[in-house]
């Protein structure tokens, strides 16, 4: 800071120099010394001070020191004289503050006397300037932003549009792929990269020319070439996959299909989601099949409702995706190859269904084609098992079954003879079940009879099959009776014996004792019999025989009184009583 400095020197003394006071001017012209020219030396520049504007004030005048002589004020119209500036010297007295006013040395003259005042306030630091934005090719930031990573606005220097159409990309790329899986919907991304694209020239074309703009045309184009190689790679790849598949449909095998289509991964999802949601189509069709194909196969069984529910899951899917008939003739291929090499009576089950539900169209309708070869002999075939099972009723139906679908086939007059066979046996079978395997007990077969047509006529010689009591049918010859009721010709149903009529009375002496007199009558033996011809199941005789014998024995043992006791029949009595039954 400068001020006002009071000095004595020889030039100056008795006179005081304050701030007003001009300093002397200075011949700034060369001058030679020695013979070089020096120029005088500059004037040195005080450090500004700030502060308000303030005017100055005038320093009072000194007071006259004691023994100077006071200097006489100048005239109004003469100009003050220079004086010529003190060195400094030792201080004096206490220097003056100066007001709040900045003095520059501007030079001296007689305008200015060498000092001008500046405001404060005007005095400040300067903003600095804000950077002019980039200069960037437009169509290097289209190519930037077509390419879907922001590159363009990276170049502008707009980082938050950069995160925010980055961000707005990759969430539209996961909807794409994993919710909205259809083509418009894919489309749109290719008007978001436009869109991209397109601000990014109109942000370009605001900002200055690019002398050479090769470089930054070089970054957009490093950018979108990339992404758009990688895309077209993933597309034509998914398409070959695609081609794959495709064939293997047609070829007929579902199983090559799906494994084609499982090599799509979630890169190509990215780059075509249509493309992948046919694939899975693909795969979920397939699948379909696959559900069909094993629910026919489960009817090879001859279960009705499994073929029920294959074919229609067939014809259901040759409906709804008519490019798969390859598919659904593979799967019916193998269905009647396995239905050929299966146990008869499996067949014979599967083809009558077929028959009598024959599929609709040609692709299925050709199923019940091969019911002709293969039904008769299945069922014949069939039908024997069953017989040597011992399932009677089940072979008889297989057998009548061949014999009334096809008349004139080669296996028909088998069929017949086996039908009768298996008629018989059924007979037989009822017959034996009435008659039952207890002894001893009228069976129902006596009240019930059912025919067995297999069983000759009956007549001499008969053969019996005793059904109850065998208290005297047992001494009859061996010849008469069968063991096996298939072998009879009658069936004898003997009840109980009873007391039949008196053969005679005869008077006797009690021996010994009081020697009283008994009367005792010997009575008949009555047996209850039904015969029943075996063929025909009709009742030939419902009778009560009675068997006679011997009578009036010289002793016998019995209480006093009148007794009642029975005749004892010889084997000849028992043979004559059931002759005429058995026809002998």
């Amino acid at each position: 800071m400068w001020g006002p400095v009071a000095q004595q020197g020889p030039a100056t003394k008795g006179r005081t120099v304050d701030e007003t006071t001009p300093p002397e001017p200075h011949d700034e012209t060369p001058q030679d010394v020695g013979g070089e020219r020096l120029l005088p030396p500059p004037i040195p520049t005080p450090a500004p001070v700030l502060g308000p504007e303030r005017r100055p004030e005038q320093a009072p005048d000194p007071e006259p020191n004691a023994g100077t002589t006071p200097r006489p004020p100048a005239p109004a119209d003469t100009e003050p004289e220079p004086v010529p500036a003190a060195p400094f010297g030792p201080d004096t007295g206490p220097i003056p503050v100066l007001p709040q006013t900045i003095a520059y040395g501007v030079g001296a003259g007689p305008e200015t006397g060498g000092y001008a005042r500046i405001d404060p306030a005007s005095v400040h630091q300067p903003r600095p300037e804000p950077s002019p934005p980039p200069a960037v090719d437009p169509l290097a930031a289209a190519l930037g932003n077509a390419s879907l990573l922001a590159i363009g606005y990276l170049l502008l220097r707009r980082r938050w549009l950069a995160v925010l159409a980055v961000l707005v990309t990759v969430g539209y790329l996961l909807v794409s792929a994993l919710v909205v899986r259809n083509v418009f919907f894919h489309l749109v991304l290719v008007l978001w990269a436009g869109a991209l694209a397109w601000h990014g020239w109109w942000l370009a074309a605001k900002s200055d020319a690019v002398s050479r703009p090769r470089r930054q045309r070089v970054i957009g184009g490093a950018a979108l070439l990339p992404v758009l190689l990688v895309v077209t790679l993933l597309r034509l790849d998914a398409a070959g996959i695609e081609s794959d598949s495709d064939a293997a449909r047609d070829g007929g095998d579902c199983d090559r299909t799906v494994a084609e289509v499982q090599r799509l991964s979630f890169a190509h999802q990215l780059a075509d989601p249509p493309l992948v949601v046919r694939g899975e189509h693909a795969t979920r069709t397939c699948l379909r099949l696959a559900a069909s194909a094993a629910a026919l196969k489960a009817g090879l069984s001859g279960r009705s409702a499994s073929l029920s529910e294959g074919f229609s899951g067939l014809a259901g899917l040759l409906q709804d995706e008519p490019a798969y008939d390859n598919v659904v003739r593979h799967v019916l291929d193998g269905f009647l190859a396995d239905l050929s090499g299966r146990e008869p009576c499996e067949v014979a089950d599967v083809t009558q269904w077929l028959r009598d539900h024959r599929p609709d169209g040609d692709a299925l309708g050709r199923a019940a084609d091969v019911v002709p070869s293969l039904e008769p002999r299945a069922l014949m075939s069939c039908g024997d098992r069953l017989v040597e099972r011992g399932s009677f009723q089940p072979a008889l139906a297989r057998y009548k079954t061949l014999v009334a679908k096809y008349p004139s086939h080669e296996l028909a007059p088998r069929a017949k003879e086996s039908a009768q066979k298996a008629q018989w046996a059924i007979e037989l079978e009822a017959v034996r079940s009435a008659l039952g395997v207890s002894t001893g007990v009228r069976p129902p077969y006596c009240d019930a009879a059912t025919p067995y047509t297999a069983a000759p006529p009956h007549g001499p010689p008969g053969r019996a099959y005793v059904a109850g009591s065998s208290e005297y049918t047992k001494r009859l010859p061996a010849d008469w009776l069968v063991d096996d009721v298939a072998k009879a010709t009658v069936v004898l149903c003997v009840s109980p014996s009873a007391q039949g009529s008196v053969a005679e009375t005869c008077p006797y002496k009690e021996v010994g004792g009081l020697g009283r007199r008994s009367t005792i009558s010997f009575h008949r033996i009555a047996i209850p019999v039904r015969a029943i011809e075996l063929a025909t199941g009709r009742v030939l005789s419902d009778s009560t025989l009675e068997i006679g014998g011997a009578t009036c024995p010289e002793f016998i043992t019995a209480k006093s009184g009148d007794v009642q006791e029975k005749v004892t029949p010889t084997d000849a009595d028992v043979h004559a009583a059931f002759a005429p039954l058995v026809k002998r």
